[in-house]
């Protein structure tokens, strides 16, 4: 079995953003799978060479059983560091290529944010909006596979698509990390990913600092922590402190967590499918979500954890209800092992060959 994996951008194996992990795991989890891919990524000077060496290999009869590509956060033609369309047929010409030889086309589109984000927009983002709206105009063309995080999203996407929508959230590593009971009794609560903004903790952090069977540990990027510090800082106290972790460092984080809190709730976090939900999963740690979101869906659907809204009475009651009755995090521990093994990066892998071959693989 043999795909071409595509991407119109060089990937950044240093940043440790969703939209440059998402790719490397699914290219090393096709490659655990036994599948051989040959891969289009990087500047286009780069991309122009490696679809040449591809498009050799399909005239001389090489058969690829798909083409999967991921989009980027920025328009497809201005990937390039300076931002001009300088290689204008280059990738959607590839994708047509690809498709007029007869191999499937599938597309992960990874964010709609431009459609609401600003509705004043200057002459910049006229522009970047309107090779947005070009590069839907172009998926509506070549892909057999549109695939979303969430189905949820296609309301905001401001065009229907003819081929098959189908929902393709991020996958987690299963790292499991049974963390041992407190030594104080408390429940310790973990916040990992940005502050401020969409990003609004500040009720889970008034909450948890006003009840002293809780502990929460916050962990955020240091630039992100000067930008609201002064807000912050009120209620950082003996139960709550803040760290500027990442990578391995996490890890530590959740063999110490007992519950992983993701409480923040606007438009964008309504239908988005948070990479930082799928990594608590793989550590097997319950998970406390928006209510009215994806994420909260998932999380009551499968059993893994529970809801509630973002604010700090609503919050306050959620985690007094869980120190009272310790029983339900149990049910919640012994439901997650299950949910993580059906949402691994693997898995994904096998939605979208699925998807693309029509067949089970």
């Amino acid at each position: 079995m043999r795909l071409i994996f595509h991407i119109p951008l060089k990937i950044d194996r240093n940043d440790p953003s969703a939209s440059q992990i998402r790719p490397q795991k699914l290219m090393a989890a096709f490659t655990e799978l036994g599948w051989e891919m040959d891969v289009v990524e990087g500047r286009g000077r780069e991309r122009k060479r490696q679809i040449a060496a591809i498009k050799r290999k399909i005239r001389q009869g090489v058969h690829y059983d798909f083409c999967y590509s991921e989009s980027s956060t920025m328009p497809t033609l201005l990937t390039e560091p300076h931002h001009l369309p300088t290689y204008p047929c280059l990738d959607f010409g590839f994708l047509a290529f690809c498709k007029r030889h007869g191999i499937p086309v599938g597309l992960f589109y990874r964010d709609i944010y431009w459609q609401y984000a600003n509705k004043n927009v200057d002459f910049k983002q006229w522009v970047a909006r309107f090779f947005y709206r070009y590069d839907l105009g172009q998926y509506r063309r070549l892909l057999d596979v549109f695939f979303l995080p969430t189905l949820r999203m296609y309301e905001y996407v401001p065009c229907r698509f003819d081929c098959k929508v189908q929902e393709l959230p991020s996958g987690c590593e299963i790292v499991p990390c049974d963390a041992m009971p407190a030594a104080d009794g408390r429940l310790r609560v973990l916040y990992v990913g940005g502050i401020g903004g969409d990003y609004n903790i500040l009720p889970l952090v008034k909450a948890a600092s006003s009840l002293d069977g809780v502990s929460l540990t916050v962990c955020c990027r240091t630039y992100d922590w000067e930008v609201v510090k002064e807000e912050y800082m009120p209620y950082v106290c003996g139960n709550v402190k803040v760290v500027h972790l990442k990578g391995k460092d996490v890890e530590n984080l959740y063999r110490n967590t007992d519950l992983f809190a993701m409480p923040h709730c606007t438009e964008y976090v309504r239908f988005a499918a948070p990479y930082k939900l799928f990594e608590a999963v793989g550590h097997h740690t319950p998970l406390l979500a928006a209510a009215d979101t994806w994420s909260g869906d998932f999380v009551e659907r499968n059993g893994i954890g529970l809801t509630s809204l973002n604010d700090v009475n609503a919050l306050r009651t959620t985690l007094s209800s869980i120190m009272e009755h310790p029983e339900t995090m149990a049910t919640y521990k012994k439901n997650i092992p299950a949910v993580a093994e059906n949402n691994t990066w693997t898995s994904r892998c096998r939605q979208i060959a699925n998807a693309l071959l029509k067949k089970e693989v």
